[in-house]
């Protein structure tokens, strides 16, 4: 990975008269790496196998400048929730649904049919069981699992298929398609050890006996 400078231009709105900054297509908003970086990063992850599953072994593959692992988990989380269509009230882009119609009506008619049952008929854990600890953080992993995979059948020529799918969907909305949040809550990156299972009783303590020290013991008799 190596760090590149890219313009950003300012244009002006004919109407409000605003200034606005518009950003290029591998941007996304409030993110400090570009979409190809984030599907790299996301899909090594993913794709490795039980022995190689951890988020910093994924990151380091990608050599130097590559994201820290809690940014990996951040953007897996929050694009999960953001795919299962709980983000869609969020203004974090048009509602998963209207994505999915608009691209199986251009794209591939069995598309519709096949996002909603794909994870369910899949044969097999999509995700490796080491990768999550929830049910919660499963259903977002394997929700990224099916729009990647889904990326990569539609556009299975493009280098970076979830990139180019979301450019062809900004050429039909105009926004960001698949915006989501970098920090979502979900699932920690790092849980507690188990507590020791035991149960406290109440301390020992020796029988009390009365005192004695100063105490008369009645009249003695004479020497």
């Amino acid at each position: 990975m190596k760090d590149r400078e890219t313009p950003v231009p300012e244009c002006i709105c004919a109407v409000c008269k605003r200034r606005l900054r518009v950003l290029a297509v591998e941007f996304v908003p409030y993110k400090s790496y570009t979409r190809p970086v984030i599907e790299t990063a996301c899909t090594a992850y993913l794709q490795a196998p039980q022995h190689a599953s951890s988020l910093r072994q994924a990151v380091r593959r990608m050599g130097v400048g590559h994201p820290d692992p809690a940014s990996l988990h951040g953007w897996l989380g929050g694009l999960g929730a953001r795919v299962l269509g709980r983000l869609d009230r969020h203004g974090l882009g048009p509602p998963v649904a209207a994505l999915i119609v608009e691209s199986a009506k251009r794209l591939g008619r069995e598309l519709q049919a096949d996002w909603t049952s794909r994870l369910s008929e899949r044969s097999g854990d999509p995700v490796a069981p080491g990768k999550y600890r929830s049910v919660q953080r499963r259903e977002r992993l394997e929700a990224c699992v099916r729009l990647f995979d889904t990326a990569g059948r539609l556009f299975p020529q493009a280098a970076y298929p979830w990139s180019a799918w979301e450019a062809w969907l900004q050429s039909r909305f105009h926004v960001s398609a698949w915006g989501f949040p970098a920090r979502f809550p979900c699932t920690a990156i790092q849980h507690h050890a188990p507590r020791k299972l035991a149960v406290r009783c109440a301390p020992s303590r020796p029988a009390w006996s009365r005192p004695t020290k100063g105490k008369a013991h009645g009249a003695r008799s004479p020497p």
